[in-house]
């Protein structure tokens, strides 16, 4: 996770007690080493045997015998909170298609990937967050959702940045259907076209926040207020990208400390309604 991800992702449990804080630290410490197995250089079969070195530790995890000392440290957090097993697999299974390479043929295809990645890392943390009025298939559901328009928001941002290191994750009907093409893409072309397949996927991540919050019974908004911190966030850094032409060929958007403040605080008063 680069250092952007990395404020993004702790600036909403600021407003976190002190243990789920440190529990979700300890969740953040876990994905990060799952992520970088896969994105630091290295040969794949060495990136797949410690994939599959971390599905042992985690089921020995679960078992209560963990041996690695990050692992340990999970340990805590995953009984105090009951956090299943199923999003820590999610998350190396996830990682690994990255592995393979990474072109998706259809929306679906891209959730697939999506979920792994990201929406496991939010139903880990809705359990450490806390609900009480949503049912707990619409809870999975919500940070299934939230997952998806986070990393849709970064996978729009990053198009240049990850056409650098081969990978295209828009999913290919898309950039056909807007008259583009993924050679066009690797060649860093800009044209009506290519505008138009980001206004679709704009309108995609868009629609997810918005499904997202529909799922939620809102006397359980204050307890998410921290996934809900960093949506306003994401969804501020999705509009900026918008209102800037979708400029993400040769650099990224990011928003100032003080706007993420703002976005923060708007994500208070939103979850006090």
């Amino acid at each position: 996770m680069s250092a952007e991800k990395k404020s993004n992702f702790f600036l909403g449990f600021l407003f976190l007690p002190k243990e789920k804080r440190e529990a979700l630290t300890r969740i953040y410490a876990y994905c990060r080493l799952i992520d970088d197995i896969v994105d630091e250089p290295k040969p794949k079969d060495e990136a797949l045997r410690e994939l599959q070195f971390w599905r042992e530790e985690i089921e020995r995890l679960f078992n209560g015998a963990p041996e690695h000392p990050l692992a340990i440290d999970l340990y805590k957090p995953i009984k105090t909170y009951g956090i299943p097993k199923e999003p820590f697999l999610e998350m190396i299974r996830g990682c690994a298609l990255d592995l393979e390479g990474t072109r998706y043929e259809t929306p679906a295809d891209l959730e697939s990937y999506m979920r792994g990645v990201a929406s496991s890392v939010g139903i880990m943390c809705v359990h450490i967050f806390g609900w009480k009025h949503t049912p707990k298939e619409k809870i999975y559901e919500f940070a299934t959702t939230f997952g998806y328009a986070f990393q849709l928001t970064n996978i729009i941002r990053d198009v240049g940045a990850d056409l650098e290191l081969r990978r295209v994750y828009l999913p290919l009907a898309d950039i056909r259907a807007a008259g583009w093409s993924a050679e066009a893409l690797a060649r860093r072309e800009q044209g009506p076209e290519f505008a138009a397949l980001m206004r679709v996927e704009y309108k995609r991540a868009k629609d997810y926040y918005a499904k997202a919050r529909a799922l939620v019974d809102p006397r359980d908004r204050k307890a998410l207020l921290p996934a809900e911190v960093m949506a306003h966030v994401y969804e501020g850094l999705l509009d900026e990208i918008e209102r800037t032409g979708f400029r993400v060929m040769f650099g990224k958007t990011r928003l100032s400390g003080l706007r993420k403040m703002i976005l923060a605080f708007k994500a208070w008063w939103y979850c006090r309604g």
